[in-house]
């Protein structure tokens, strides 16, 4: 299927993930986002700023396929998830890592079985796995919590683990939602390098957030969403 940014214009690179026109209304009337488009290339790090209840939440669920679009089009390495079933969106699914802003964690099994499950899903063999959970844990600073139970971590703790679950399969596509809202300067700074290092070795990440600290530097685009409406993003030009 021909790209929907290429559509707009022909001399455009591939990218990971390509939005068009995207509209998404909550009953009984709330417009949540208003055709939105934008893209991100491979290895490309973005953030989405807004004021509470601006839409980004709803962006990524649009992307990440847990919600569906009234209008407009999601596009991933060129696939059009709506299209895909079965084995193909499973496979899919599995290329894609998401940090939630409410964690879903399993809050009964430690911080180390939390990661690892995410691995073990993905028939990662043993020695990865725990090389991969030592890693992520100790990049994150929860040394010395693996066996404690995710609930009995504070909330600092949990979005950090969150985010190491998210990362775990150095994902093509890691959406991460408020990544640092309980977090500190120090711990944010954590997840930024996190992201960074993911982004080199060509994850695309979309982060919303309300974190100035997060993103008021560095080499990544800023994008703005409010009441729907997403400032004008320079690599889709105007049908």
């Amino acid at each position: 299927m021909t790209s929907v940014i290429a559509m707009l214009d022909p001399r455009a690179a591939r990218y990971r993930v390509e939005c068009l026109k995207l509209g998404k209304t909550y009953p009984p009337d709330v417009a949540a986002l208003r055709e939105v488009s934008l893209a991100a290339a491979a290895g490309e790090l973005v953030f989405i700023t807004g004021p509470s209840g601006a839409g980004k939440s709803t962006l990524l669920k649009l992307i990440g396929r847990r919600e569906l679009p009234d209008q407009g089009v999601v596009m991933l390495d060129g696939r059009d998830p709506a299209r895909c079933k079965g084995a193909e969106l499973q496979a899919l699914r599995r290329r894609i890592g998401v940090a939630y802003q409410d964690f879903k964690l399993l809050p009964r099994l430690s911080a180390a079985a939390n990661v690892a499950l995410a691995l073990e899903v993905a028939y990662r063999p043993g020695d990865f796995i725990r090389r991969r959970v030592g890693e992520l844990l100790t990049r994150l600073e929860l040394t010395g919590k693996e066996q404690r139970p995710a609930a009995d971590l504070s909330l600092g703790e949990q979005q950090r683990l969150a985010i190491a679950r998210a990362a775990a399969n150095h994902p093509d596509l890691l959406l991460a939602d408020e990544p640092t809202g309980n977090l500190d300067a120090a711990a944010g700074r954590l997840v930024l390098e996190l992201f960074r290092e993911l982004a080199a070795g060509g994850t695309t990440i979309i982060a919303a957030t309300h974190d100035e600290k997060l993103y008021g530097g560095g080499e990544h685009r800023i994008l703005h969403l409010d009441a729907g409406i997403l400032t004008e993003d320079p690599h889709v030009r105007a049908a």
